[in-house]
């Protein structure tokens, strides 16, 4: 099981992958837009990862993926949220099983049987599991990273124009 924020990391679901894991269950509840600590809402929305990350994820390590989150609005003293829904169960070839439709409250029930679905990679010989390379990874046990050395910088936009740094 992954929670919310933890879905979003591809080291998290190969871990589990290589402890065995062939589901890995993520609740979560992801708004459409982030509301940041000062109160205002986020300018760009929040990534709807249910399609941009999680096949890639289940498919590059031939899990089954049930991602259930939130749907609706929700309002409280400490602000107001749009919860954008979108659960999915997907399967290892990283194929949509089931999805729940768009701000939808909704039950998802699937089969998830590893036994139905063959390796993800049409040559046999190869595995995404057993083919890494773990030497080439020391950088992903580094617990402090310099971000401004050289890292890609966002832009900072205004009223639609790119500001210059």
């Amino acid at each position: 099981m992954l929670n919310c924020y933890e879905n979003e990391f591809p080291e998290l679901v190969r871990s589990l992958a290589l402890q065995g894991a062939k589901l890995i269950v993520g609740p979560t509840a992801a708004d459409c837009y982030y509301t940041m600590p000062n109160g205002k809402r986020s300018d760009v929305p929040y990534p709807d990862i249910s399609t941009l990350l999680l096949p890639a994820f289940a498919y590059a390590n031939n899990v089954f993926y049930a991602y259930s989150n939130r749907a609706g609005y929700e309002k409280r003293e400490t602000g107001e949220w749009h919860y954008r829904g979108n659960s999915i169960i997907i399967g290892p070839h990283g194929d949509v099983i089931v999805k729940a439709g768009h701000q939808q409250d909704t039950m998802l029930i699937a089969d998830v049987i590893p036994e139905y679905y063959g390796a993800t990679h049409p040559e046999q010989d190869y595995y995404y599991l057993k083919d890494r390379r773990p030497e080439l990874y020391k950088e992903l046990l580094k617990t402090k990273v310099d971000f401004l050395k050289g890292g890609y910088k966002y832009p900072v936009h205004k009223d639609g124009k790119e500001i210059p740094r």
